[in-house]
């Protein structure tokens, strides 16, 4: 076994640093196309429960507010991912 003192750095890589590699797209495509179903699901769930009255409608929309809140977070993490 060598003395490790003794070896000799490793010779650089000729024409400078290697390029870092593009972001992946792969996660705001997956947040962007998962928002835009979740809130398509929500609305129409909305939609088909509040076609009675308009206390339907209500309750509705209460209920599929945390729902519609999160289809629209992963639409805004998306498309901001999908910027850079």
């Amino acid at each position: 076994m060598s003395d490790p003192s003794t070896v000799p750095p490793p010779a650089p890589i000729p024409g400078g640093t290697p390029p870092t590699p593009p972001p992946g797209r792969g996660l705001g495509w997956f947040l962007a196309i998962s928002g835009v179903v979740v809130l398509l699901l929500t609305l129409g769930c909305i939609v088909a429960v509040g076609s009675g009255n308009a206390e339907d409608t209500a309750m509705g929309l209460v209920c599929g507010s945390p729902t519609l809140l999160l289809g629209g977070l992963f639409l805004w993490l998306g498309t901001r991912r999908l910027k850079r």
